[in-house]
């Protein structure tokens, strides 16, 4: 006779594991829709079915427990097959970023070491580049790029397609160990070498959670629900998008993928499908609002939450003025990467002007569950007072436990039960964190600290500048000076120069704002600000172009 489960007695010691996400939609939101680029219409529950094959699929290739399985792709639905099927069968999903210089791209390659590696044709002309690099990787999979599959010396064993059509529609997903590792990425590598970063489906799930309550619960002005449709402007293959599509898919919200950036097909899809919730780095916010395309479009249903550097305050005013709720989040790859949100307290959401500006282009709140501190040198926390820096250090559920197989970097991150964040800020009577620059970015002249990101903020301040950088570069007198990279909007080319940027800063030191030590030795008008593949300040690179 066969026991009935339910009524043994024995209870259910509940993992927090990743396929557990999968419950309320499972049930809720079959008919729900996830698009990719208008070419492929999918329901959750066609989805779910995807995600059992590619897990069969990968099981018949090899692909055990343990094993690392790479991906290399734009956002698509099949990157977010990936995201739930690898970890759910005890492997770990790598997502490596195609943007990195070759020699770092190769790094990570040969860093990780996957045991397949889907990868979409676009990118097999990066992989003809690093053979050698492949060596450890058993199957390459094919993912169809905008021409399909195209020509490649590469031994594509399979396509991606066809895989899933031969595959099993059902896979037994087991209850892992919440604490199996289910992701690893790799930072941006703008001070050396990259490094991974590996999280657990128990990090995963409680990060879930918390994005959540921060965007859904708290009192926020870009409040996420189920009623949204969400598309993803960060890269899926950068922290996890930011972990939304593990929460959007959770919630059963509608989700549309647009596949490689392009403004234009993004404004589209914008349009078509009534995308009212995404995220994206403040580079992305200044190419929606003055795209061309934009200019006449309602944007008064859009809710962002900006990620990955500052949100200056003119962007964000220009932003408020087309109707868009918008609020800054903080966070690191180590992190997950959710840390704080500059969400409204209660009874503030009538701010207007200044007061309100001050609040949303702040690093923000702790999100539930996060610790938060700024500490001296000593390791001592510094008042909460709007203006004693200090590094920024926390704790959370979901942080980074160290760098994959790099444990001499992870006793620096890692340091009297604080992680160490390597940013540099204060946070103020309010409790809302503000960030003035990275520790390795400090410009340190003539023995006194310099905040590149104050400067930077003052330069942008000058109606011609549309994008600024500000750099230490070595200098044999004081150690190191600032300077200033800029450029141009197009109508004030012939307008401005060196010797104009510099009366501009020099009035501000006049007035008392900065002192005059500060002030830049040099001003240098580019084309372009050198960023690395997340779209940041390249540091290194201007050193070394400017050094």
């Amino acid at each position: 006779m066969t026991e009935n489960p339910f009524s043994s007695g024995i209870f259910y010691d509940y993992p927090l594991i990743i396929k557990k996400l999968l419950t309320t939609p499972v049930r809720s939101a079959s008919r729900q829709e996830i698009i990719f680029k208008d070419e492929v219409c999918l329901s959750y529950g066609t989805f779910f079915e995807r995600v059992n094959r590619l897990a069969s699929a990968l099981e018949q290739l090899g692909v055990k427990p343990g094993d690392i399985v790479g991906v290399l792709d734009y956002n698509s639905h099949r990157f977010l097959e990936c995201l739930f099927a690898v970890p759910m069968m005890g492997a770990t999903l790598c997502t490596f970023n195609w943007r990195l210089a070759l020699d770092q791209f190769d790094y990570t390659i040969t860093h990780a070491r996957p045991k397949v590696l889907l990868v979409n044709a676009e990118f097999f002309p990066l992989l003809e580049k690093i053979p050698e690099s492949l060596g450890p990787v058993e199957v390459l999979v094919g993912l169809p790029g905008d021409e399909g599959l195209t020509q490649t010396s590469l031994n594509i064993a399979h396509e991606y397609e066809n895989l899933l059509e031969k595959a099993f529609r059902s896979y037994d997903f087991p209850d892992l160990d919440e604490n199996t590792t289910a992701t690893l990425f790799y930072t941006a590598g703008t001070t050396g070498q990259p490094k991974g970063v590996t999280f657990t489906h128990r990090q995963i799930v409680l990060h879930t959670l918390s994005l959540a309550v921060t965007f859904g619960s708290l009192s926020s002005v870009a409040r996420f629900s189920s009623d949204d449709v969400y598309m993803p402007l960060t890269p899926m293959w950068n922290e996890h998008a930011w972990g939304m599509p593990y929460l959007a898919t959770m919630l059963g919200v509608k989700q549309v993928y647009p596949g490689k950036y392009n403004t234009e097909f993004m404004l589209e899809l914008f349009e078509r499908h009534q995308v009212s919730f995404s995220h994206c780095l403040p580079t992305v916010l200044h190419m929606i609002l003055y795209h061309p395309q934009a200019k006449d479009m309602d944007l008064s249903r859009c809710k962002l939450f900006i990620v990955g550097a500052s949100l200056h305050r003119n962007l964000a005013k220009a932003a408020m003025v087309r109707g868009i709720e918008l609020i800054s989040a903080y966070g690191i790859a180590e992190t997950c990467p959710l840390v704080s949100a500059a969400n409204l307290k209660p009874g503030t959401h009538d701010l207007t002007g200044e007061q309100k500006l001050d609040v949303i282009t702040s690093a923000g709140l702790p999100a539930p569950l996060v610790e938060l501190e700024v500490l001296d040198p000593q390791g001592l926390p510094l008042p909460h007072d709007g203006h004693t820096l200090g590094e920024v250090v926390m704790r959370a559920p979901w942080l980074t436990h160290g760098y994959f197989k790099d444990p001499e970097r992870t006793l620096n991150l890692w340091r009297g039960g604080w992680l160490y964040s390597g940013d540099i800020g204060y946070i103020d009577q309010e409790g809302y964190l503000h960030l003035t620059d990275r520790v390795r970015n400090v410009i340190k002249t003539g023995g006194e600290w310099v905040s590149s990101l104050r400067l930077e903020n003052i330069i942008r301040r000058h109606d011609a500048i549309s994008d600024a950088a500000v750099v230490g570069v070595p200098d044999e007198k004081w150690g190191e000076r600032p300077v200033v990279l800029v450029v141009l909007k197009p109508a004030f080319k012939k307008e401005v120069n060196e010797e104009v940027l510099k009366t501009f800063m020099e009035r501000f030191a006049d007035q008392g704002e900065i002192p005059k030590y500060v002030l830049p030795d040099r001003y240098i008008i580019v084309d372009e600000i050198p960023k690395t593949g997340v779209k940041k300040i390249n540091i290194r690179m201007i050193r070394e172009i400017y050094g």
